[in-house]
């Protein structure tokens, strides 16, 4: 029977091997990517096969020593060679052991290796792949001979494990069981997409799941491998294969899920879970829980509520609904799944989109923005007209319309007002409004001058054109409003490395705002120095015109007094000359200290005003001389 179990192991391993190749083949006729994901299981259920198959080898030849050893034994019951210890002569035992020990866990860590490697080269196949292959009858003909051929022998090698208990043959089994189910996928992904169904997505769908399961079965071998080290051992249990993966052993297990489960609980944790009251009764009443919570999920699926910034569309078998079309916030009630579906969108929350550009949201936060440097994802040149014309002779009969191109980055916000119009007039609105807009600002850019559009006109344009989209989109029936066009970024192309067109422009735009600045200088400086000049220049003439009044005033006073002079002369000539040299003598001496003398031969008074308010010290130096005494104070 050993011998049988060793040549079905064998078997295993080879037909598996050979369905890889087979469906790798069929994968690149057909073009199938559900077929490509399926040839990395294949490749590791052939793998796990072989180490199966060798470890069970191992086994059987420890098997045949074990009884030729007790045999030579009974034989020779006497012999101190086989009274001592056997396990120094057991050496397929040993050989056994050893494989165990180190070669499984190492052949495990290979098997991650790989997984991981197949993860990431059918990501990147499946993330690049844009051409879908055409429908092959053959390919889909030979999916489902090779899943037949798989699937009976993987029953039978499953069988076989169960009843006589041959652990090893359990992963080649799950191995050939769970390629027959991924060949009948990939034969309904040809099916699907036959000229009959034309539906060729489910191929990607189909794809995607078997991506995940992948996934999933990488990360079990990673954790099993690591959990293997630190689980609890008990004596005398049977050793589990750290290869043999508990996801794919549900295939090739008739005990279904939770017997797969129970083996794995009383592996990991060293008890019997599954003899627990809880487990039998969660393993009684799993179906009509499951039914419970299906019908629950169902009936749930009868109660709706629209957020406020949302409203949906409620159709009933794919058509809307005549009276209930449009949903407004809130909550509602529908039939439940699949009768009545619901469609929600965010009608009051601005959609934004960009015309001229391709925005790069990481690139473009927290930049500065500059002509010489490109500043976003990707950027389109727009024809600008020009006032600056050529002027041609008077024989030329048509003259080139003068252009120039401009790179510009307008930004669009809408909102949608009429939710019906905005999803059943057109298949993709969104794409026909940014397209509409799109056309409408080439057609004003081609009418406006390029001077007066970047600068002084830019109002005026985001005007107009907020006006022409609105219309376009009216006129589309779109359902939508425009509430914003901004000109967030207009500027000359900026060109290559031979011509530098932004830093031109840039020049040239630099020298024209100095000029205008030197302009406005010299302005300024007039205004500044010109009144200036004027004020002063009025008062040099109002100073000259005081000082022509003063001197008129002096003269004609130096007259008035001639003539008053005059007239006193002739009154009294003698007295006039005596009070004319008496009034200098007291202009004279009027600055001048003064001492009074008096002679011996009069007596006089001496009176003094004091009411002038003659000062303390003058006061006290006052001294009266005679000359025949001597001075007293």
């Amino acid at each position: 029977m050993e011998r049988n179990v060793s040549k079905n192991g064998l078997l295993n391993w080879v037909v598996l091997a050979l369905a890889a190749v087979a469906m790798q083949f069929l994968a690149q006729l057909a073009g199938s990517t559900t077929a490509e994901l399926s040839v990395a299981f294949l490749i590791v259920g052939t793998l796990v096969a072989l180490v199966s198959w060798f470890q069970m080898r191992l086994e059987a030849r420890e098997e045949a020593e074990r009884l030729e050893f007790e045999e030579l034994a009974n034989q020779r019951s006497g012999s101190a060679l086989f009274t001592a210890s056997s396990e120094d002569t057991l050496h397929a035992k040993r050989s056994r052991r050893m494989f165990e020990k180190w070669m499984v866990p190492a052949f495990t860590l290979m098997l991650f290796a790989f997984e991981a490697t197949a993860i990431w080269w059918n990501y990147q196949g499946m993330t690049t792949k844009t051409v879908v292959g055409a429908f092959s009858d053959y390919a889909m003909a030979a999916f489902a001979g090779i899943g037949l051929v798989l699937f009976l022998l993987g029953t039978y090698s499953a069988r076989l494990a169960r009843y006589e208990n041959h652990r090893l043959l359990r992963p080649g089994a799950s191995a050939l069981l769970l390629g027959s189910v991924l060949c009948a996928m990939a034969a309904v992904a040809e099916a699907a997409d036959s000229n009959f169904f034309k539906y060729e997505k489910l191929d990607r769908y189909l794809s995607w799941l078997l991506f995940a399961v992948l996934v999933v079965v990488a990360l079990e071998t990673l954790f099993g491998l690591v959990f293997e080290v630190y689980r609890p051992r008990v004596r005398g249990e049977e050793k589990r294969l750290v290869y043999e993966s508990r996801l794919i052993g549900l295939l090739g297990s008739s005990g279904g899920l939770f017997s797969t489960a129970a083996q794995t609980l009383d592996y990991q944790f060293g008890f019997k879970v599954s003899e627990t009251w809880f487990y039998k009764y969660l393993e009684q009443e799993l179906g009509r829980l499951a039914l419970l919570a299906l019908g629950l999920l169902w009936f749930g699926s009868m109660f709706v509520f629209i957020e406020p910034q949302e409203q949906a569309l409620l159709e009933r078998f794919g058509s809307p609904v005549a009276n209930r079309g449009v949903l407004e916030p809130g909550f509602h009630f529908k039939w439940p799944w699949p009768i009545d579906a619901i469609h929600r969108y965010s009608v009051r929350s601005l959609q934004t989109f960009a015309i001229g550009v391709e925005q790069d949201d990481a690139k473009s936060s927290g930049r500065t923005v500059v002509w010489t440097v490109q500043h976003n994802q990707s950027e389109y040149n727009m024809l600008v007209a020009s006032s600056d014309t050529t002027s041609g002779t008077d024989t030329d009969v048509a003259k080139a319309v003068p252009v120039n191109l401009l790179t510009v980055s307008i930004p669009v916000q809408y909102y949608v007002k009429d939710l019906k119009s905005w999803m059943y007039n057109h298949a993709n609105p969104g794409d026909l409004l940014q397209r509409t807009a799109t056309r409408e600002v080439v057609r004003y850019l081609v009418s406006v001058d390029l001077i007066d559009f970047m600068s002084a006109g830019r109002l005026k344009a985001v005007g107009e054109l907020r006006t022409r989209i609105q219309k376009a989109a009216d006129d589309h029936k779109l359902g939508v409003e425009i509430t914003f066009v901004g000109l967030q970024d207009v500027h000359p192309p900026i060109g290559n490395k031979e011509i530098q067109v932004a830093a031109a422009f840039e020049q040239e735009i630099g020298a024209e705002a100095q000029k205008e600045a030197k302009i406005h200088e010299a302005y300024g400086y007039r205004a500044e120095v010109l009144p200036r000049a004027e004020a002063e220049a009025v008062k040099i003439v109002n100073d000259a015109r005081v000082a022509s009044a003063l001197k008129i005033a002096e003269a004609q006073g130096a007259a008035a007094q001639f003539r008053g002079q005059l007239v006193a002369f002739n009154a009294a000539p003698s007295i006039y000359g005596e009070r004319l040299v008496l009034d200098a003598i007291t202009r004279a001496i009027a600055p001048a200290r003064k001492y009074i003398i008096l002679s011996d031969a009069t007596k006089q008074v001496l009176q003094l005003n004091l009411e002038g308010g003659i000062r303390e010290d003058l006061a006290n130096q006052i001294y009266i001389e005679n000359p025949n005494k001597k001075s007293e104070k």
